[in-house]
């Protein structure tokens, strides 16, 4: 395990401005991302009917992004605030090993969904055949398999972990490490990108396709048609902004590593750092927001588990309150 001196510890190169700021939005997006999938694994384990084979991937990827604060942000926030790492140097190894599983373990789930919804738009009538139980736990398996042999790449050797005192978290440290950062980078972007853009290209060819067809179409057995297809422009929407999110958010992340892996890390700019890798924590409450609320069934679970909560809220404080009146009705009678 990598050995880094105290004085490496503390925070460089940021004003108590920068720091508040940038501790404020990470702790923000921390609550948003704990809460979120937390609704999402909730909702699926509580109503029997969210459980399917795309909600399962839906609630493990949820599952991922919910130890993305709990593992990694709120080490970083603490380490902002306090202006040094005081978790060890133990934990800045794991931490840095959970940064890459749950980043790996995040970006393979977006892949393994997307597929799926290509194969429910494009070979309707064969997706029982070809979506099965037994290969979605396949699935499952080789994404969290493949994202911890990643991860402990720094326990080979292959690759030295450090406290980075610009970002104020423990991450792998990129310089000399070119073909892993290379590796890392291919592996986690440009396929995940690819494979998107690619069933992305091939599910709105479907649909247009399809919505020619059902153009054509003017017989009374054509609603079943007409409602497949708005389920498949549904599906359209969804791709894209997942897609586009996915893009946004670690591009930057992607480009700046392997910048930093050849030219040091005084090749990227301190904020641009920073941005990048918000930007990349932000990714984990943005699948949220995508793939649950943009989905009818699980925002109307949502409602529900809200307005329980608030409805049991309210009936225990009205329960206190009927105590409360009833002990003072006592009281006085006892009074007199």
């Amino acid at each position: 395990m990598n050995q880094t001196s105290n004085s490496e510890h503390f925070l460089v190169s940021i004003s108590p401005i920068g720091s508040f700021v940038y501790g404020i939005i990470l702790s923000l997006l921390s609550i948003l991302t704990l809460l979120g999938n937390s609704l999402v694994c909730l909702a699926i384990w509580r109503f029997r009917n969210l459980r399917n084979l795309t909600n399962y991937l839906v609630c493990s990827l949820a599952c991922a992004d919910l130890l993305v604060p709990l593992l990694r942000v709120i080490y970083v926030v603490i380490s902002v605030f306090a202006g040094e790492w005081l978790f060890g140097e133990t934990w800045c190894g794991i931490s840095s090993m959970c940064g890459v599983l749950l980043c790996g373990a995040s970006i393979l789930h977006l892949c393994v969904i997307t597929i799926e919804r290509l194969v429910a738009i494009k070979w309707p009538l064969s997706y029982n055949i070809m979506v099965t139980r037994n290969r979605i736990v396949i699935s499952l398996v080789y994404i969290w398999i493949q994202s911890i042999i990643l991860a402990l790449f720094p326990l080979l050797g292959l690759v030295k972990h450090r406290f980075n005192p610009v970002l104020a978290e423990c991450a792998l440290y990129w310089q000399d490490q070119a073909t892993f950062a290379i590796l890392i980078t291919a592996f986690y972007f440009l396929v995940p990108v690819t494979i998107m853009l690619v069933a992305y290209a091939i599910i709105f060819k479907e649909v247009r396709r399809n919505s020619r067809r059902i153009s054509a179409i003017h017989y009374g057995g054509a609603q079943n048609d007409s409602n497949r297809f708005t389920r498949e422009k549904k599906a359209v929407k969804t791709l894209a902004v997942v897609v586009g999110v996915f893009f946004l958010m670690w591009m930057p992340y992607f480009v700046t590593t392997p910048l930093r892996a050849f030219q040091g890390d005084s090749s990227v700019p301190d904020a641009v750092l920073r941005i990048a890798i918000t930007l990349a924590y932000g990714n984990s409450c943005c699948n949220f927001v995508i793939y649950s609320l943009m989905n009818s069934q699980l925002r109307n679970a949502f409602c529900r588990i809200i307005k329980r909560c608030c409805g049991q809220s309210r009936l225990q404080l009205d329960s206190t309150r009927a105590v409360e009146l009833s002990t003072i009705g006592k009281t006085k009678n006892t009074g007199k």
